[in-house]
C-alpha cells in the first residue's frame, strides 16, 4: 500500500500529465461527447478544475459550493453531490478559462501539499471533502486515480490512445486488482475465474467463490471455470466503468453468460 508521501508524489506526476493533455485541447475538442452520460470533454475539464480547487481550498464560483443540509434528518452528502454543483457552475466557460483554472488549482494544491503534514493520514481532509467524511489519505488516494481516469476519458473522446504506462495507470491497476474478487459476486460456490491481462499493466488475477458466496484471491488454477484474456487498456477502462463490455475485445474460455456477468462487475467506479 502506498504511503501518504508516495501518494503526494503520485498526484504531482499525474496532475502534470493531465494538465499537459488539457493544454493541447482545442475549442472543438471541448465540445466532444465522452463516455460519461451527459458530459462533454469540457465538462470533464471543469470537473477536474473543480475538485482540484476544492482540494486546494480555493474559493468556488457562484453556485459551485454545496449547501450542506443540517439537522438530524438531513440526508448524507455524497461525492456525487459535490461533483454535480461544480460542473454545473462552470458550464459556459471558455477553453482558456477552464485551462487557466485547472492550472491555478494544481499550482495551489502543489504549494499546499508541500506544507501539509501527512504524518497522520487519518486526519480530516480539508474543505468539502471533510463534509463527506473523507480523511486526508482518502483524498490523497482518490485525486491521482480521478485525474488518471479522466485523462483517459479525454483521450478516448479526442481519438488519443489510452495511456497505460504511467504511474497513474499503475495506481488504477492496483485499485482494480484489489477489487477483482468482487467481480465474481452472484456466481455459484466453487466457481473460479482467471483474468489474464497483457500490456504494461499486465498481470494474471484469479479468484474463487467460497461456500459462503464470497470470492477470494487464489493461485491461478490450471483449469478454472472461466478464463478471460484482454489487454490492459481494456481492463482498466472496464474497471473505470467506461465501455459496454459487450463492445470490448475479450477472449473468453468458458460460459459466456458467466463471462458477461464478470465483465459487468469489473467496474469499480460508476
Amino acid at each position: 500500500m502506498a504511503s501518504a508521501h508516495d501518494l503526494v508524489a503520485l498526484w504531482d506526476e499525474t496532475s502534470r500529465a493531465t494538465l499537459a493533455l488539457v493544454e493541447e485541447l482545442t475549442d472543438e475538442d471541448l465540445q466532444r461527447p465522452t463516455e460519461l452520460p451527459g458530459w462533454s470533454v469540457g465538462d470533464v475539464v471543469a470537473h477536474l478544475a473543480h475538485l482540484e480547487s476544492v482540494a486546494a481550498g480555493l474559493p468556488q464560483p457562484e453556485g459551485g459550493s454545496l449547501s450542506l443540509p443540517t439537522g438530524p434528518d438531513a440526508p448524507p452528502v455524497t461525492i456525487n453531490d459535490v461533483v454535480d454543483v461544480g460542473v454545473q457552475a462552470r458550464r459556459g466557460r471558455t477553453r482558456d478559462e477552464l485551462v487557466d483554472e485547472l492550472t491555478r488549482a494544481c499550482e495551489a494544491r502543489r504549494a499546499m501539499l508541500a506544507d501539509v503534514d501527512v504524518a497522520d493520514p487519518a486526519t480530516a481532509a480539508p474543505g468539502a471533502f471533510a463534509a463527506i467524511g473523507w480523511p486526508l489519505k482518502t483524498v490523497l488516494r482518490n485525486r491521482p486515480f480521478d485525474l488518471w481516469v479522466h485523462e483517459q476519458d479525454i483521450r478516448r473522446a479526442t481519438g488519443r490512445p489510452t495511456q497505460t504506462e504511467s504511474a497513474g495507470a499503475a495506481h488504477a491497476a492496483a485499485t482494480f486488482e484489489r477489487a477483482f474478487p468482487v467481480a465474481l459476486k452472484r456466481l455459484p460456490p466453487h466457481t473460479s475465474v482467471v483474468l489474464e491481462v497483457t500490456g504494461p499493466q499486465g498481470r494474471t488475477l484469479a479468484a474463487e467463490v467460497g461456500d459462503d458466496g464470497r470470492a477470494v484471491p487464489v493461485a491461478p488454477p490450471a483449469a478454472p471455470s472461466l478464463r478471460l484474456a484482454m489487454d490492459d487498456a481494456t481492463w482498466l477502462m472496464l474497471g473505470a466503468g467506461r465501455p459496454d463490455p459487450a463492445q470490448t475485445d475479450v477472449e473468453i474460455t468458458g460460459d459466456a453468460e458467466a463471462a458477461a456477468q464478470v465483465l459487468r462487475h469489473l467496474a469499480v467506479t460508476p
